[in-house]
């Protein structure tokens, strides 16, 4: 088995301590990866200083076809980078090979974007003493930009976070999840054969609460994006003082079945939103609200949809539920279904665990102050709720505290509008499902407590900063 090094400004480099990356099928080592610490990050920042100088000086159409020749490499090496995701992090074979495309996708968006740079011209002669004059904002790059990814989506989590800091001219520090760094060590391998220069990429891997928290106390980072649990990401503004902090955390997924809805549509997109990568996604599907006169049938359809789900090994093409992460995930998606169970919910199928496997479960009855309610499972459970009308609906939906991303499902188009207007969700997607991946354009924003949508351009944006040029008044000699 091989030691995988950290990348710190083009070097590989060790550490005294090595941590495994188990495969969470078999439970064996894929590979071990350095421990990094405090003096690693101080190491990488320092070389990102002058890998974001460097960055700054090339020109947007470089960067273009650097993000451009990322983009062609990912490609190259579907089959091997999407085996080693599915080795590190449990998921579908198959799903693996969306991530991969999706990663090779973001890529291309930032190439894309760097063709239309934005400058907004100010009038200063709107004010009286500014006849004569002109001016406009150009964009900037913040510097150093460091990003702490989640394990669900390491690759593409990673591509999001990367390509629109180079695209702005940044140089960037990847702090991949304990549990899956290797694909995006493997990134950044990449990235440098496509032209980054080396001082403005590291990886670090480690301990999130060692490198997440002095990443985020660096004085030198200018910005830091985090993907990950609430807990956390709330933890790091403490650590972070007044840089630049853009979160995307927890959610919850959502659907809504009307009256009208078709029964078996739903039950054939409840088993794959709310099963899709053992239901580990912030967009997975954990609430079902069906109204009344379908309940039963809906509740009849998706049991049998269950009852077909193959858990297995994620590499064979048959296998359609992998196993969660790691032996303590599976135990506290175990722990809060017993915990409901126990107050009173029912379990209509599963609710049972078979390490490194969590059955699909669907549970009814569910008591509003079940932590089931309001806290994202991250396992392969859906809860299933009967409603009467819309403002029975709209309260229960309304009082979950966590952003959710709302699914509806009906044929009346007065129904749809008047759900989605009145509805609180970040989100609602008529006749489709929350699994869209539209994450390269749709941010949840912790501070402000709503979704952006956003095009590539706006996320380039946001990791630069406005910069006026004016010019006063002049005369021709």
């Amino acid at each position: 088995m091989s030691h995988q090094k950290m990348l710190i400004g083009g070097h590989l480099v060790g550490a005294e301590e090595w941590l495994p990356v188990l495969n969470p099928y078999t439970g064996e080592p894929v590979d071990m990866v350095a421990r990094g610490g405090a003096m690693h990050v101080d190491q990488a920042v320092a070389l990102a200083r002058h890998g974001a100088e460097m960055m700054r000086e090339i020109p947007l159409s470089q960067r273009a076809t650097i993000l451009k020749h990322v983009a062609e490499l990912i490609r190259q090496e579907r089959q091997s980078l999407a085996t080693l995701l599915t080795s590190e992090t449990g998921k579908l074979i198959s799903e693996s090979r969306i991530e991969v495309e999706r990663a090779a996708m973001v890529f291309e968006l930032a190439a894309e974007a760097c063709h239309h740079p934005r400058a907004t011209q100010f009038p200063p002669e709107s004010f009286t003493d500014g006849a004569s004059r002109f001016g406009f904002w150009a964009r900037e790059p913040l510097g150093v930009v460091a990003s702490i990814l989640a394990f669900n989506l390491p690759l593409a989590h990673a591509a999001q976070k990367a390509a629109p800091a180079i695209a702005a001219g940044n140089a960037i520090i990847l702090k991949p999840s304990t549990e899956a760094p290797l694909t995006v060590l493997r990134l950044g391998l990449l990235l440098y054969r496509a032209g980054v220069p080396p001082e403005a990429l590291s990886v670090l891997t480690g301990k999130g609460e060692e490198i997440g928290h002095a990443l985020a106390a660096h004085p030198l980072v200018a910005a830091l994006t985090f993907t990950g649990s609430r807990a956390v990401g709330l933890s790091l503004p403490l650590h972070a003082g007044a840089k630049r902090i853009e979160m995307e955390l927890d959610t919850l997924g959502g659907l809504v079945a009307t009256e009208s809805a078709d029964p078996e549509v739903v039950a054939e997109v409840v088993a794959c939103c709310g099963y899709m990568a053992a239901g580990q996604l912030p967009t997975s599907i954990q609430h079902v609200w069906a109204h009344e006169h379908i309940y039963d049938s809906l509740a009849q359809t998706l049991v049998q949809r269950l009852a077909n789900l193959r858990h297995g090994d994620p590499m064979q093409e048959s296998t359609s539920l992998p196993p969660l992460i790691h032996p303590q995930a599976l135990q506290r998606v175990d722990q809060l279904v017993r915990d409901a169970l126990q107050q009173g919910a029912r379990a209509l199928i599963g609710a049972q665990a078979e390490p490194p496997f969590y059955m699909p479960t669907v549970l009814t009855d569910l008591p509003e102050n079940a932590t089931l309610h309001s806290e994202a499972v991250f396992g392969p459970v859906v809860l299933l709720h009967r409603y009467r009308n819309h403002a029975e609906l709209l309260k229960h939906i309304n009082s979950l505290a966590i952003g959710l991303r709302l699914a509806i499902f009906t044929r009346d188009i007065v129904e749809a509008f008047e759900l989605a207007r009145r509805a609180r969700a970040l989100s609602v997607h008529i006749n489709d499902t929350p699994l869209l991946p539209i994450d390269p354009i749709l941010r949840g924003d912790l501070q402000e407590h709503h979704m952006c949508f956003e095009d590539m351009l706006q996320r380039i944006e946001r990791l630069s900063q406005p910069k006026y040029i004016g010019f006063g008044k002049m005369t021709l000699s």
